[in-house]
């Protein structure tokens, strides 16, 4: 099983030599992008037709969302796929299937499939960009996998995202705007709104987290264009989860609980999950304890603020390990860091597919005052942290959710998940 696995995996990641075209902000671009996806959806088979979607884009909490989401459909005893990005060890964990993962053989088999079918598509074609291939396979796999339900994750931006070929979804959920992936989307805000609310669809239903007016003007604006109902969700009142989930998950619960109530899930339903919901891979994972080690994905200022608030509710003396791909805000998330922590250690993730912020010049952000080192690679930084640290400590990974996932193999390993078809530990 593994290695059908791990042979698939590899013939799926080999495609992107056949591809030289970068992502680009040119219109023709991305309109030949969806047009390209779109194609290559019929060639499969129209996959999308007959499925129930759920469409969530947003620059925080958008895979909160989808799995609070996936979590009440599958608490109903309906049949849910829902396609999120990245993974943190193995791409299956981009493929959620009511309360486990896509098992390996499908996986193998419908990659198979698709590879058949895509080698006669290049005959008339251009090659597709990873991320087109892997929203095509993804909707694949939840028709093979026989779900009534598809949440989509997107992967950036909204509008012109490989996941906006859908048709029109059951709901479609804006979670929040803030600066991120800013060499695609534009440096503004209102630009990240604007791509986001190219989500909307004509007579949809669109949910939006967004609590800025200038910013629900443009959703507004869009809205009416589109004839789509949409609903603004504030944050809520009171806690709707554990408190110490911190308040963007107390937001994200609240977008989740409208969606829920917008397709039919019972209110009891919606109750249970909320009372002890699962989170995905990194999302403040605690991985071990004495010392706790905390593994968080969150990769751009608005995400950190979070982390830091969840930190500070802890009370301990907290040790951080950072490493940030190469295009983030590293600056500012540094800056946000620095005042709940005690040492300060800097790193990169080695996977190639991305490239990571160099950590020596990353150290050069901590000031000389601060206790301060660093690694060229993650698992050194991480022996050494918990060489120094004592068993009260804390120990926070973040930055980057390439570099949480990386050392999240030391507790769960890629073959483990792999066999249980679930990315959760025992």
């Amino acid at each position: 099983m593994a290695q059908d696995y791990h042979q698939a995996y590899e013939k799926l990641l080999s495609l992107t030599n056949l591809n030289t075209r970068a992502f680009s902000s040119s219109k023709k671009e991305l309109r030949d992008s969806l047009n390209r996806t779109r194609s290559f959806l019929k060639a499969l088979g129209h996959p999308e037709k007959n499925l129930k979607f759920i469409h969530v884009v947003g620059t925080s909490g958008k895979g909160s969302v989808a799995y609070l989401i996936h979590q009440m459909i599958t608490e109903s005893e309906q049949k849910v796929f829902t396609l999120n990005s990245p993974h943190t060890t193995t791409i299956l964990e981009r493929f959620l299937l009511n309360d486990g993962l896509v098992d390996a053989n499908t996986f193998a088999q419908c990659v198979s499939n698709t590879l058949q079918i895509y080698t006669r598509f290049l005959q008339k074609s251009e090659p597709l960009l990873y991320r087109e291939i892997i929203t095509c396979l993804g909707i694949y796999l939840a028709k093979k996998s026989g779900a009534r339900w598809c949440v989509l994750e997107a992967g950036m931006g909204g509008r012109w995202d490989s996941t906006n070929v859908i048709p029109v979804p059951e709901v479609a959920i804006i979670t929040n705007v803030n600066k991120d992936h800013t060499e695609f989307l534009g440096d503004s805000l209102t630009d990240i709104a604007t791509a986001k609310a190219g989500i909307m669809k004509k007579g949809g239903t669109v949910l939006c987290g967004e609590v800025r007016p200038s910013l629900k003007k443009i959703f507004t604006k869009e809205a009416i264009k589109k004839n789509s109902a949409l609903f603004f969700v504030p944050p809520p009142l009171e806690n709707l989860v554990h408190r110490d989930m911190g308040p963007g998950m107390q937001h994200n619960a609240a977008l989740a609980v409208r969606a829920g109530m917008e397709i039919g899930i019972k209110d009891e339903i919606i109750k249970k999950v909320l009372i002890t919901p699962k989170q995905l891979p990194c999302r403040f994972e605690t991985m071990s304890s004495r010392p706790m080690v905390i593994l968080d994905g969150a990769h751009n200022p608005a995400k950190i603020r979070d982390t830091v608030e969840r930190i500070n509710s802890l009370g301990k003396k907290v040790h951080i390990i950072f490493g940030a791909t190469s295009t983030k805000d590293a600056k500012e998330m540094v800056k946000l860091l620095l005042p709940v922590t005690e040492t300060f250690t800097t790193t990169r993730f080695t996977e190639t597919f991305k490239k990571a912020a160099n950590p020596a010049e990353l150290l050069k952000l901590i000031p000389s005052t601060k206790s301060r080192s660093y690694h060229l690679f993650p698992e050194d930084a991480l022996n050494a942290v918990l060489a120094k640290a004592t068993k009260d400590d804390i120990i926070v990974v973040t930055g980057s959710l390439y570099l949480a996932g990386e050392l999240r193999s030391r507790w769960v390993s890629e073959a483990e998940i792999i066999e249980k078809a679930n990315s959760f530990k025992s």
